[in-house]
């Protein structure tokens, strides 16, 4: 009796910590000049050896920052094991260091980690996707205008579009040239004309306000991109991620979307 119960009490003890979803992340590192990097690859199980995935690029939210390579998968356990048929594509997980944000530095060893993954395990150059949350909205809106051409589709959650002013040093020019232009937010859609865009945002957020996310909806429709899409979650404070990432329809959109 006594081993039913602890097996019992384990058992629920398992499925309250999210230990029901074993999903693995498997530790790779990058090495970026004389600087190595740690980050972690979600991989979906049933991948034949000898098929072409899609390959995400996650960036992570400030929260996250560090060198403990744990951080940046929060959440992503419960996404992908509550829904695996919806990750039919691999995940790249790189981690910002403390203090710092997805700047020049810091998106170079991203997109390392990135084509080391691509090479890795075969991944499809021509499905690329770049998505994330927070700190790691901004990386994902300024990653395709940094690396133009290299992704397929862009999903910023809660994200900010223009530096604040502690960022701007470190920011790369052709960025603080679109932020200081006379229209900054057209500015940056024109760059992003061609570019499908789904952009994530809580219309509570006190963190990041939605106002940047609904300038970029209406200059991404002024500038005519075609393939974008906006959707904001009334009364949702910061914490959109979970939402975006359980939302089927992004996964249909994702799958649909090619470099040509």
């Amino acid at each position: 009796m006594k081993t039913l119960s602890a097996l019992i009490f384990f058992l629920l003890l398992s499925a309250c910590t999210g230990f029901r979803h074993n999903v693995e992340f498997s530790r790779r590192e990058v090495t970026v000049g004389q600087n190595t990097y740690k980050y972690r690859v979600y991989v979906p199980k049933d991948r034949a050896p000898d098929q072409k995935l899609p390959v995400m690029l996650y960036l992570h939210g400030s929260g996250s920052r560090g060198t403990d390579n744990e951080a940046q998968i929060q959440g992503f356990n419960k996404f992908i094991g509550e829904n695996p048929q919806n990750f039919n594509f691999i995940v790249v997980f790189p981690q910002g260091h403390s203090d710092t944000f997805w700047d020049s530095a810091m998106l170079a060893q991203a997109i390392a980690a990135l084509d080391q993954t691509v090479k890795e395990f075969n991944g499809d150059e021509k499905r690329l996707y770049v998505a994330g949350w927070s700190l790691g909205g901004v990386g994902a809106w300024h990653a395709p205008i940094l690396y133009p051409g290299k992704f397929a589709a862009v999903v910023p959650i809660a994200g900010r579009i223009l530096p604040i002013d502690i960022e701007e040093a470190n920011s790369a020019p052709e960025i603080l040239a679109l932020a200081k232009s006379e229209k900054p937010f057209e500015a940056f859609a024109d760059k992003l004309k061609d570019v499908p865009v789904w952009i994530f945002h809580g219309g509570k957020d006190m963190s990041v306000p939605v106002n940047g996310s609904r300038e970029m909806n209406r200059a991404l429709k002024k500038v005519g991109n075609k393939n974008f899409h906006y959707t904001e979650y009334e009364g949702m404070d910061h914490y959109s991620v979970e939402a975006a990432f359980t939302t089927p329809e992004l996964f249909t959109w994702l799958s649909e979307q090619r470099l040509k």
